[in-house]
């Protein structure tokens, strides 16, 4: 990998790490989703740039490993939090 692409990559992340933190703050849930998200993301493409850099087979595996897990947390975080959105039938 040539080194240029390397060091954008590596800012590039970061940038985007950063951003996601600072949405991970605010107070509204669906900020709080994408910034989860979007870390999970980052850190993802972190791990898999690394493992490429320093040829460690095991580290894409745990990079998948961690997308599916973002995935699931926020579908799970999205079932508790959400509640029922108003669409639950009322009693007569």
């Amino acid at each position: 990998m040539n080194i240029f692409v390397w060091i954008f990559a590596i800012i590039a992340l970061s940038f985007s790490a950063l951003v996601g933190l600072r949405l991970s703050f605010k107070k509204e849930t669906s900020n709080v989703l994408i910034g989860e998200s979007l870390l999970t993301v980052v850190i993802g493409t972190l791990i898999v740039v690394i493992s490429q850099k320093y040829n460690i087979a095991f580290a894409d595996t745990i990079a998948l490993a961690l997308f599916i897990c973002g995935v699931v947390g926020a579908f799970a975080f999205c079932k508790v939090i959400g509640g029922d959105n108003g669409n639950a039938k009322q009693p007569n």
